[in-house]
């Protein structure tokens, strides 16, 4: 199942064999671990630009918790350009998942260094809320809805694959790939699918709620306005008229997946009604992307840093094959 075009695993003798985990716990895509080749395609598919693409809007019930929108909307960099601040954020996932241990250690230290600075008040519509990034309570929230992004992106598209077992190599996966926490137990995501489903639903009964900036988050994803992080600003205003008659249409198939794999609390807060004409729209989407990650090559379907990862460890499993298993 899933995509042969990335039959990728790390050799059980290098070091990339233990890398997210520990010397005592190999991460799942080992091949000495039941259902690895499973784990290995969940493993590429976190590096997949597409992945995020299609099922990023699922991230929206992060700021269905008041203290995080109350957060966000206070440092104003939502508001100054919607779009540059997801790529940024978006930057941030391949150096934390493929790049070399030095450097992902590195990444998380700062990327917590930076969250430290994010504390205060909110203020208009969330004047007085309380907030601040490193709360236990709001890091383990954030933390485990952005995994969820990959895991139900995963499950949704490949969900009739998938029973129960199946299902938990796909989340210890993503937990593996994605194995930095605060010190606080309190911070930790959830261990096993049941506990994450538990912990989800008790959140969404008791935290999620309607809010001015849930409200206009949604929005702006089919009205993102050109990105200033790329190119001089003559080009971007040469290709506004252009981007703003696209962006709705190409927005379209995120939407579809996006409600397609919502929680139910969140297609509540957000008026999602889904349709039989929604869910044959999201079994051709999800054609097409099982299709490609069959048959299209890896450099077409990974981020850079990925492929990088990818081709390293294709090229040292062709180094070793030849070795003797003993000198003896």
């Amino acid at each position: 199942m899933a995509a042969a075009a990335l039959p990728s695993t790390p050799n059980p003798t290098s070091p990339d064999a233990t890398q997210h985990g520990d010397a005592d716990s190999p991460p799942p895509w080992h091949p000495d671990q039941p259902h690895h080749e499973l784990a290995a395609d969940v493993r590429w598919w976190m590096g997949m630009p597409l992945a995020f693409g299609l099922y990023g809007r699922l991230a929206l019930d992060q700021v269905a918790y008041r203290q995080v929108a109350a957060a966000v909307d206070a440092t104003g960099r939502f508001a100054e350009n919607f779009t540059d601040r997801g790529i940024r954020s978006y930057l941030w996932g391949p150096l934390m998942l493929f790049g070399d241990e030095s450097d992902r250690r590195a990444t998380a230290t700062r990327l917590k260094e930076l969250h430290g600075q994010v504390r205060g008040r909110g203020r208009g519509h969330f004047a007085g809320e309380r907030y601040s990034a490193l709360d236990p309570a709001l890091w383990k929230w954030v933390g485990t809805s952005s995994l969820l992004v990959f895991y139900t992106g995963y499950v949704t598209t490949y969900g009739r694959d998938l029973d129960a077992e199946r299902r938990e190599v796909v989340y210890r996966t993503v937990l593996a790939m994605s194995d930095f926490e605060l010190t606080s137990d309190r911070a930790a995501p959830p261990a096993t699918v049941a506990e994450m489903e538990a912990y989800y639903d008790e959140v969404a009964e008791r935290d999620l709620a309607d809010n001015e900036f849930l409200r206009w988050a949604a929005a702006r994803f089919d009205a993102l306005p050109v990105p200033t992080l790329i190119g001089p600003r003559w080009l971007q205003r040469l290709v506004t008229p252009v981007w703003r008659v696209l962006t709705p249409v190409l927005s379209r198939p995120a939407r579809i997946c996006a409600e397609a794999a919502a929680h139910p609390r969140m297609r509540e807060l957000l008026g999602m009604r889904w349709t039989r004409g929604k869910q044959r729209e999201f079994a051709i989407y999800t054609a097409v992307l099982r299709a490609a990650r069959r048959r299209l090559p890896a450099w077409t379907l990974l981020e850079p840093l990925a492929y990088n990862r990818y081709r390293y460890e294709r090229l040292r499993a062709a180094y070793a094959r030849p070795a003797l298993n003993s000198f003896g």
